[in-house]
């Protein structure tokens, strides 16, 4: 109903459904009247998920009530068709999978592990309909592996592409929105990774955890899991290989947005205390890797100093650091050169600085089409650049975000 509505005039309409005053909704925000009034004539933009969240919750609706329906990953690219068969394969019991898949060949583990590096390959890529389409196939190869490979290492390679396919399945349907299955899968990833005792999968499979929960909204939860998984693992195995400092690096990186999101603006302690993990990690790792697709490196770090700035609208910050990303990341996959042009896009366009914003923009959704179209602060800040730049190129790129009609 109000998807042909801007955000601010949303939170009108929300506002005025729960028969609150601007200067009520701004007691429950601890904000003023007149920052209502200026969201809601969309003059102020809310550019964090935590301001997006309080606002949600003094509304008493969803964030995506307030962000408006998403362009794509629907069932148009065959998205949601992909789900049904996800949770299918997801919930057949690990006991039974040789009987409930009895048609089903058993994969060599050579193959099956190629399968899981290919996958991830098509997250990496933002190839996000192709990977749905695979998915399936590879959650049932895999379970039947763990069924058919029951000692020795066999086993244990097994283990390794159930928890490293599951753990792929989590962030795909989070991206979808499927929170439930996609902690479904994140969770049987996790047992099985503790089953494993692989210290690597051990720490991948607790930062997907951290992931699914800071996606459905329990940062605390997820700044728990963060904190605590280091202790998972023997002391000082993280100094211990390439490997081992990316997994690492990187569970600090999601903590860091995690702890962003439940902190007061003027403490940002816990962040930074995280950020300066991963900042150690990446500086003995010396270079950009995707170690078990990590993407980790220096580059990563400062993409998540920049996220977690525009975290705390902190827009000085954030455009200095944007403005010191020429070369970055030049190397990364293209899911994470895409999220890094968005944010300094986000970064540009908060600062006025609306042609900067339209350039990165526009770059973003050349890398990655998929990932950038289904992405809220993405249609919201092209929403806004329309209105500011009469550039034809920010007009047609508004149209195929689906900001305007």
């Amino acid at each position: 109903m109000t998807d042909h509505l801007t955000f601010g005039q949303r939170v009108r309409f929300y506002r005025k459904r729960r028969k609150l005053t601007q200067a009520e909704l701004g007691v429950l925000l601890s904000r003023s009247a007149d920052w209502v009034y200026r969201v809601e004539k969309d003059r102020l933009t809310v550019n964090s998920v935590k301001r997006l969240t309080s606002i949600a919750e003094a509304l008493r609706v969803h964030v995506e009530d307030l962000q408006g329906a998403p362009t794509l990953l629907d069932d148009r690219d065959g998205h949601q068709a992909s789900v049904p068969l996800i949770r299918a394969a997801l919930m057949q019991s690990r006991r039974l999978s040789g009987a409930v898949f009895d048609n089903r060949e058993v994969p060599r583990l050579e193959r099956l592990s190629a399968q899981v590096d290919q996958a991830w390959k098509l997250y990496q890529a933002s190839e996000y309909a192709n990977l749905g389409s695979k998915l399936p196939d590879l959650l049932a190869d895999s379970r039947v592996a763990v069924h058919a490979y029951a000692v020795g290492t066999r086993k244990d390679e097994a283990l390794r592409g159930f928890a490293l396919a599951s753990h792929l399945a989590a962030v795909y349907l989070r991206k979808l929105g499927e929170t439930d299955t996609a902690w479904m899968a994140v969770d049987q990833g996790d047992v099985t990774a503790d089953e494993l005792g692989d210290p690597a999968v051990v720490l991948a499979l607790r930062r997907g955890v951290a992931h699914v929960q800071l996606g459905a909204g329990s940062a605390e939860e997820a700044v728990r899991v963060t904190l605590a998984a280091p202790s998972e693992v023997p002391p000082g195995w993280w100094t211990s290989s390439p490997l081992a400092l990316s997994v690492y690096g990187t569970l600090f990186l999601n903590g860091a947005v995690a702890a962003a999101r439940i902190a007061d603006e003027d403490d940002q302690s816990l962040t930074n205390e995280m950020l300066d993990k991963a900042q150690e990690a990446a500086d003995r790792l010396g270079s950009d890797r995707n170690e078990l697709w990590t993407s980790f490196g220096p580059s990563n770090v400062k993409i998540h100093r920049l996220a977690t700035a525009l975290e705390f609208e902190d827009i000085g910050a954030a455009v200095a650091i944007a403005s010191d990303m020429r070369g970055v990341g030049a190397g990364l996959p293209v899911e994470r050169q895409a999220r890094l042009r968005l944010d300094v896009a986000r970064a540009f366009g908060e600062a006025g600085r609306t042609d900067d914003a339209v350039d990165n923009l526009k770059r973003a959704f050349q890398k990655a089409p998929e990932q950038i179209r289904a992405h809220e602060f993405a249609r919201d800040l092209a929403q806004r650049l329309h209105k500011r730049s009469q550039r034809r190129d920010m007009q047609e790129l508004a149209v195929r975000l689906g900001a305007v009609k």
